[in-house]
């Protein structure tokens, strides 16, 4: 479970979002089997989907796919105004060489690609969106999404820091620019708290979420609200089952000749075992469409 807190400053001008994703990027890299560096990098966007979840509409969900042409294949991230998260990487267990300044390589695992966002608030067609990737850290990719796309200057810094064990800590920040009569001086008073931030240190010196946002954002006194955000997927064995349901009646019947066929959920990990009798009434299925 991470805890999100979130709220406005500069008399609504500006809105901020700040999360301890420690917890729900653990739960990924145990659920996907990840190794360090696919952590990192699904763990940035799942942090980044979890962020925006305050500012999401009362039944949207918001779907971050990052498509590069690094390692790390397809990155996908999605968040609920329910509070929930869940996401996936393409390829679970590899590694490179430490960046220039001694830290994981996202931008390399990443490459060059594109940003797509999704964004559906129950109409029969949801709302995608894509820019290109301007610089593979993430952080970058998503603000430049909102201030591109949507007109709304932003900034985001995200962070996962690993240890042998696992995920040491993890988190991120979302500052956003609702009124563009913000006096110039906040915005270089900002912009200079931001430069060389890191959250992950904040976190690991215990260091309250309220806090590093007074320090980001230079105010004493903040209006915030805080919630939970929690790993959720919305998988099932209908779904599944479903899925079988798009295979060829020959796939099927060589399926039937094994007596059993596994669906494992993208998203989750989660895997569904259907047996003979299951694959029997596919079958029957199948043939009346």
């Amino acid at each position: 479970m991470g805890r999100l807190i979130y709220g406005t400053a500069y008399d609504g001008m500006i809105r901020f979002s700040l999360i301890d994703s420690k917890d729900i990027v653990s739960e990924l890299r145990e659920r996907h089997k990840l190794s360090y560096l696919p952590t990192v990098v699904l763990g940035r966007l799942t942090t980044a989907a979890g962020l925006v979840i305050p500012w999401l509409s009362e039944k949207e969900t918001i779907t971050f796919v990052i498509s590069g042409n690094g390692p790390a294949g397809n990155v996908v991230s999605q968040s609920s105004a329910k509070g929930t998260v869940r996401g996936y990487i393409t390829n679970k267990d590899f590694e490179l060489e430490p960046n220039e300044i001694g830290k994981f390589d996202v931008k390399n695992a990443i490459g060059q690609g594109e940003l797509t966002v999704v964004r559906d608030v129950g109409l029969r067609t949801p709302y995608v969106s894509k820019v290109p990737l301007i610089s593979g850290e993430i952080a970058e990719d998503v603000a430049y999404y909102y201030t591109k796309s949507e007109q709304i200057p932003s900034a985001f810094a995200l962070g996962v820091l690993m240890e042998k064990n696992g995920v040491l800590t993890s988190g991120g920040l979302a500052v956003q620019i609702l009124d563009r009569h913000l006096p110039n001086e906040v915005i270089i008073k900002i912009e200079s708290n931001l430069k060389n931030f890191s959250m992950t240190h904040y976190l690991f010196d215990n260091i309250p979420l309220e806090e590093i946002a007074s320090y980001v954002l230079g105010v004493n006194k903040l209006i915030y609200e805080e919630t939970n955000v929690v790993f959720k997927c919305n998988c099932s064995k209908e779904k599944a089952f479903e899925s079988i349901m798009i295979l060829e009646l020959e796939d099927l019947y060589e399926l039937l000749s094994e007596e059993k066929a596994e669906v494992t959920c993208k998203w989750c990990g989660l895997v569904y075992l259907f047996d003979k009798e299951d694959i029997e009434k596919a079958i029957e299925l199948k043939k009346k469409e």
